[in-house]
């Protein structure tokens, strides 16, 4: 029995492609082969991706999530600010940086693995927002709890 009021994402997926491309960011600056062919294609990989992880997380969200939830408007600026520190660094290290690790030295792939770690948490963590609130009606006494607590959580705030 399909309610009209569950969120059709729930279903769909559409909340794993954020957290997939931030992901995919970190896959492309550890776990591609970083010879000297690979080396800025790679990078290159990595802005694209860390791009698209913000802008997937607020088009892939139901509509009215952004203002009505002030938990994922922050994490979706937090997510949009790691993107572009990722996408600095990455920068950065197409720039100055090779195969051999030099950038190793100056802090260049220490500061982009971070970004990236950062960048995977932050639109995880948005993700989890986005399904705490569209989350379906609790049938165990457990979860009946917790909504509760929610509700009278959310009234003294």
């Amino acid at each position: 029995m399909e309610l009209d009021w569950v969120d059709k994402s729930q279903k769909s997926g559409r909340q794993a492609i954020p957290v997939a491309l931030a992901v995919l960011v970190g896959f492309c600056g550890i776990g591609l082969p970083l010879t000297d062919a690979m080396y800025v294609p790679a990078f290159i990989a990595a802005i694209v991706f860390a791009v698209a992880t913000p802008l997937t997380l607020l088009v892939a969200a139901p509509r009215g999530l952004f203002k009505k939830n002030r938990a994922f408007r922050w994490l979706s600026i937090l997510c949009a600010f790691f993107a572009a520190c990722v996408v600095v660094t990455s920068g950065f290290l197409m720039s100055y940086g090779s195969p051999a690790g030099a950038t190793a030295d100056i802090g260049g792939f220490g500061m982009w693995l971070l970004s990236t770690i950062a960048l995977v948490t932050i639109t995880s963590c948005a993700v989890r927002v986005w399904r705490v609130e569209y989350a379906q009606v609790p049938t165990t006494l457990r979860g009946i709890q917790r909504q509760e607590r929610r509700e009278r959580r959310a009234k003294h705030s």
